[in-house]
């Protein structure tokens, strides 16, 4: 080989070394939450990997925007999943790095914006959207699901959805599969996985306040706060929003009647949303598909403890099969 030949080859392979080791970079990155915080740079990496900007229109006329992954073309799929973002950021982005952790699986992938959020319709901190929250956010989900749905019949692709829900986005789900359940006798939903999530709005609003100032006065110099804005806060909740909360249907009653599995996964000490009462309701039920992680942290463990994490959701979905 001559000399030319062997310098070309050499820089052949560091290139490729460096451009693989970029691309490694670049995924991490997805788990990073300070650069997920970064919404247009996160959108634009999801986008090399082959995420296509998309919309959809929900029942109560809601526009919502979402980014989909059709790995069909390159590669054999068994079905699609949906995750499902929950109040705060509640965005697509937001939730790329679940994605990150199963992009070598044999799926098709959708993020989407839930309504007051980001690239889609609705407004969020309004007093109204407040007060209603619970009410019909479940229909962002049902939304979803029939893109994917119609989607998979017009391209001939596996139907089976999986539907992987963080905090709001589990409660919401579960209304979401009831929801079609009642309007057709074949659903395409294989399974759900229910991560940080609540049974009731009521139940989870005053710890989310209290974790939310913990967070924000965690600092010397104003952790003297904590307990006065926290007991402000939470009273001016109590007088405003906590009574129309209350009326808000629970998902107690319609979680025995779904017909597909449900992975509950917890945090232990999950600061915002208490585990108990998920606890006890898988108890109550019998429910074996249960992961209750020794940790600290409300929906991030996939961050912080990414393999850990994958392995759990993989034999969970293998035993699907």
């Amino acid at each position: 080989m001559s000399l030319k030949h062997t310098i070309k080859l050499i820089t052949v392979i560091i290139t490729t070394g460096m451009i693989t080791a970029l691309s490694e970079i670049k995924d991490e990155s997805l788990l990073d939450n300070n650069f997920l915080q970064n919404q247009s740079k996160t959108q634009e990496l999801l986008l090399t990997h082959g995420f296509q900007k998309i919309f959809f229109t929900t029942q109560d006329n809601i526009h919502l925007c979402g980014l989909f992954l059709n790995h069909s073309p390159s590669k054999k799929i068994v079905g699609t999943i949906i995750y499902c973002a929950g109040f705060y950021p509640g965005t697509k982005e937001g939730m790329s790095s679940f994605y990150a952790l199963m992009k070598d699986q044999p799926y098709n992938f959708l993020i989407f914006d839930a309504r007051g959020h980001n690239e889609s319709d609705g407004s969020l901190f309004a007093y109204q959207s407040l007060k209603n929250y619970g009410c019909n956010e479940y229909l962002d989900i049902v939304g979803a699901i029939n893109f994917i749905d119609n989607y998979n019949m017009q391209n001939n692709l596996p139907k089976p959805i999986i539907i992987h829900g963080i905090c709001s986005g589990a409660f919401n789900a579960i209304k979401a599969v009831d929801h079609i359940a009642q309007q057709q006798t074949k659903q395409p939903i294989q399974a759900i996985i229910f991560d940080s999530g609540w049974l009731q709005v009521a139940d989870i609003v005053e710890s989310t306040i209290q974790a939310e100032i913990n967070k924000r006065l965690n600092n010397p110099w104003f952790s003297w706060l904590t307990k006065p804005a926290s007991y402000i806060i939470i009273q001016l909740y109590r007088l405003t929003l906590k009574s129309h909360h209350q009326k808000i249907p629970g998902i107690q009653h319609i979680l025995p009647n779904i017909n597909c599995p449900v992975f509950f996964v917890h945090c232990i000490n999950d600061p915002y949303v208490p585990i108990q009462p998920i606890k006890n309701f898988t108890e109550q039920t019998c429910c074996t598909h249960t992961w209750w992680i020794p940790h600290n942290a409300h929906a991030n463990f996939h961050t912080e403890s990414p393999t850990t994490y994958k392995n759990k959701i993989l034999k969970f979905l293998k035993e699907l099969m």
